[in-house]
């Protein structure tokens, strides 16, 4: 059972972004965002991405132009790529280390995270959070860049550490440039929690701070 219905459609989004569209990997969209992808990938960090997680998201501002993309992948749709950092599936590394007791169906991976405009994670994580949560899920699992942790203590967002993501730990390695130069954590967090507490800390007039970001076809 699949938690998302590809090419399900979104509702509009406030803030900077005009529209977000789910891409499926059979989608018309798919080679112009995972180009885009990739293409962030190659400028910051000098790799060559040659795997995208299966579910895109596709931000585009108001000229149709895109702004910024993000992976995901439900625990139930098999197993996570950053479950290659750890020791044995997330759900049993959690009740290992007494985080929290999880059905891995509810666990949300998220990756490819890509952007062209400085400055734009902040908006992303607000409305991720809800989309998820949205989605049925309970926990995020996803790498960390340094830039991306900033972003995260900025807000004040809660998140747990599970692992360093170390490249050696991948199948088949691949050309990731400099992206593991800056020791990259593999984290998880409660979306309950992040969701509850951006909401009781984030100015209504904020744009990004009550996303009514939806997914159809959720099941």
């Amino acid at each position: 059972m699949h938690w998302i219905r590809p090419h399900a459609s979104l509702a509009p989004l406030p803030g900077r972004f005009a529209s977000v569209a789910l891409v499926g990997r059979d989608d018309p969209d798919r080679v112009e965002l995972e180009n885009f992808i990739a293409g962030i990938y190659r400028d910051r960090y000098g790799a060559r991405l040659r795997s995208f997680l299966p579910h895109l998201l596709a931000y585009r501002d108001g000229e149709g132009r895109l702004s910024a993309a993000v992976g995901l992948r439900a625990g139930g749709e098999g197993r996570l790529f950053a479950e290659q950092y750890l020791d044995g599936p997330v759900e049993r590394v959690m009740a290992w280390r007494e985080i929290a007791r999880v059905d891995r169906r509810a666990v949300a991976e998220v990756g490819n995270f890509a952007a062209s405009t400085p400055g734009i994670a902040r908006e992303l994580i607000l409305q991720l959070a809800m989309l998820l949560q949205s989605a049925g899920m309970e926990w995020v699992l996803f790498v960390a860049t340094r830039q991306l942790r900033n972003a995260l203590q900025r807000l004040r967002l809660p998140t747990i550490e599970l692992a360093e993501a170390r490249v050696e730990r991948l199948r088949g390695g691949g050309d990731w440039g400099t992206y593991y130069a800056s020791r990259p954590r593999l984290v998880c967090g409660n979306l309950a929690e992040g969701v509850a507490y951006l909401g009781a800390t984030q100015p209504a007039e904020d744009p990004g701070a009550a996303p009514t970001v939806c997914l159809a076809g959720v099941r």
